[in-house]
């Protein structure tokens, strides 16, 4: 008959084969494919507005030039025709409100936010929400050993 510490240590040894097993599973599943390179770089938030009163390519221009300055904002695009600004910015480190600021110059144009028509979904929708899906792909991309290697 086995004795109580022989069974323990059986378990034990059971239980570390098995955590080591999961964790081999975890490895292999993070390391399948190559890392995304979107892991590598802070998140673009996009924001469109109307600019009223530029009306020469001049105005847009500099617009366009002052709002591309602002640290923070990756890219700004101005259409003169529609006096429509698209700015791409990291909400950490610029707001949307300086941004608005900054594109009124002062006061000079109006800056409103396009109303937007919001479309009905017509088919089926994916189950599970978007927050799920990136969760899991960061935990994917922490098992990946594949990161190691990547040079950026």
């Amino acid at each position: 008959m086995p004795t109580r510490s022989s069974l323990l240590a059986r378990v034990g040894k059971r239980f570390m084969q098995v955590g080591l097993g999961v964790l081999v599973l975890l490895l292999v599943w993070g390391s399948w494919e190559d890392p995304n390179l979107h892991q590598y770089v802070q998140p673009v938030k996009m924001l469109q507005l109307q600019v009223e009163g530029l009306h020469t390519p001049a105005q847009v221009a500099t617009s366009q030039q002052q709002v591309a300055a602002v640290p923070g904002v990756a890219a700004c695009v101005i259409n003169a025709n529609t006096q429509m600004a698209t700015v791409l910015f990291h909400e950490d480190d610029v707001s949307e409100q300086e941004i608005e600021r900054v594109l009124s110059v002062g006061g000079t144009f109006r800056v409103n936010r396009p109303v937007m028509v919001a479309m009905a979904p017509t088919g089926r929708e994916c189950p599970v929400p978007a927050s799920y899906l990136e969760t899991l792909d960061q935990i994917r991309f922490a098992f990946n050993l594949r990161r190691l290697f990547v040079t950026i």
